[in-house]
């Protein structure tokens, strides 16, 4: 819909996102494939990524003319650093299973063959610990992955940002385009 905000707070896959940085477990995630935009989002939301040669990680938001979610872009920012994450984001590519590993996505890159045994292994290995401590980090690193504050005019200046665009032409151009499953045509208004 025009104007609105595809991402909001109670999006359901914002809750999902939600649900899985507040679990106090750890979330591993086997990725056998290519993940695009919210599914990317997903994944790289899990605690440890292992990963075949398969694997590929892109975010499409600017292919459709969407502005994503600042808390999205941080959680990218916080793992990729800002300049992998740019990239990721503006060039709306995919970012090879190889790659990933060495821009921090992917924890561990193994066969096919290997995904769910190796997986299954880091789990039995976690299992062992003691979940209460286990808990507490978790909590603890996504609390210090958020702990630059956000002045109250930032925000509202990057909810600007985020209006205009669902406010404009291209926005609207690139909803449709995806329903029509066409190339967009992006006029910058």
């Amino acid at each position: 819909m025009p104007g609105r905000d595809p991402l909001g707070y109670d999006d359901p896959l914002v809750r999902v996102l939600r649900e899985i940085q507040h679990l106090p477990m750890p979330v591993i995630a086997m990725i056998d494939s290519s993940v695009w935009g919210g599914a990317c989002d997903v994944a790289l939301t899990c605690d440890i990524l292992i990963g075949t040669p398969k694997a590929q990680f892109t975010m499409t938001p600017a292919k459709i003319g969407v502005p994503y979610n600042p808390s999205g872009l941080l959680r990218f920012m916080n793992i990729l650093g800002i300049n992998t994450a740019k990239e990721m984001f503006f060039s709306a590519q995919p970012i090879p299973a190889e790659r990933a590993q060495q821009v921090g996505i992917l924890n561990h890159l193994v066969p096919s063959e290997d995904l769910e045994a190796f997986t299954f292994a880091m789990a039995e290995k976690i299992s062992r610990n003691s979940p209460l401590s286990i808990a507490a980090m978790k909590e603890s690193f996504r609390l210090l992955g958020n702990a630059s504050p956000l002045p109250p005019n930032m925000f509202e200046r990057i909810q600007g940002l985020r209006r205009k665009v669902y406010d404009s032409h291209d926005y609207k151009e690139g909803i449709q385009s995806f329903l029509e499953k066409r190339p967009p045509v992006f006029k910058g208004e």
